[in-house]
């Protein structure tokens, strides 16, 4: 029952990593850029329920105990503003439910609810060729630890945490896609744990199938130092609707492809999550 607890401590980790990761197609994961003076305000929402915990090397993977839960469930506003053409800038305040029952561990059941860590990072476009594509943007980030350390589950692990990378954008005939590549450099937790530094990737492609329906086929992946510390690859699928101009919305399932590690610690891990995201362009 050890390693439920660490389970536990780790389900903030976690998710307060992923956060930055979860960009969206249209400006969030790529190299996109809003024009100058150009505001835009998306939000995404997904909820997980964890089915299993690493608990060491030797133990790997086992399924949470009969009448254990672990839930999380994010719903993250985001503002953007073109600075200028090729400097765009966004801000994402996300609102965080945590919920545990652990009836093998301890009694009772806890939930946490609230802000989270807030997040900021300026994206700078720095090629856009003649013909509109390619397109590649280098990308910065800084997680504040604004989110509640005293609560249980947390919301935060109290670090301050910053994210550099790069992203493109290409465009053949009605086909988009986008991809990135970044380093997220995590602090020291208020605990003074070791949270390992992460490489994050995405590609994502965008198939329109009529005028106002696309698929999204996207692929994200997480790793640690090496792939034994940390290793996750998520699939996700997706259809979106968008009226041509302002209003995006989409809906994608999340699935865990492969799981491998617990970046030296004990992680918690889910079989799929329901993903949605809708955007609101005012430029």
């Amino acid at each position: 029952m050890v390693g439920i607890g660490r389970g536990v401590v780790a389900l903030a980790v976690v998710v307060c990593v992923a956060q930055m990761a979860w960009g969206a197609p249209l400006v969030g994961a790529s190299a996109n850029t809003l024009p100058q003076g150009g505001f835009m305000i998306d939000t995404w929402a997904v909820w997980k329920d964890y089915t299993r915990i690493y608990v060491s090397e030797e133990d790997g993977w086992e399924d949470l105990p009969n009448g254990s839960k672990l839930q999380a469930a994010s719903f993250v506003p985001r503002l953007y503003y073109g600075v200028t053409d090729w400097l765009t800038v966004r801000a994402s305040l996300p609102l965080e439910h945590r919920f545990r029952s652990l009836s093998e561990y301890e009694d009772g059941e806890d939930s946490a609810a609230g802000l989270g860590d807030i997040v900021v990072d300026p994206k700078i476009q720095i090629i856009r060729a003649k013909e509109g594509y390619p397109r590649i943007a280098l990308l910065a980030g800084v997680q504040f630890p604004t989110g509640d350390t005293e609560s249980e589950p947390r919301l935060s692990d109290g670090s301050t945490d910053f994210l550099v990378g790069a992203a493109v954008t290409h465009r053949v005939g009605d086909v988009t896609g986008h991809a990135y590549m970044t380093r997220w450099l995590n602090g020291e937790s208020e605990d003074g744990a070791d949270v390992k530094d992460l490489w994050i990737g995405c590609l994502s492609i965008e198939t329109p199938v009529s005028e106002h329906w696309t698929l999204l086929w996207e692929g994200k992946a997480y790793a640690g130092e090496t792939p034994a510390d940390f290793y996750r690859v998520y699939l996700c699928p997706g259809l979106s609707w968008s009226d041509g101009r302002r209003v995006t919305v989409g809906m994608s399932a999340l699935v865990s492809a492969v799981a491998e590690g617990g970046g030296g610690i004990s992680t918690v891990e889910y079989e799929w999550a329901p993903y949605l995201r809708f955007y609101y362009c005012f430029f």
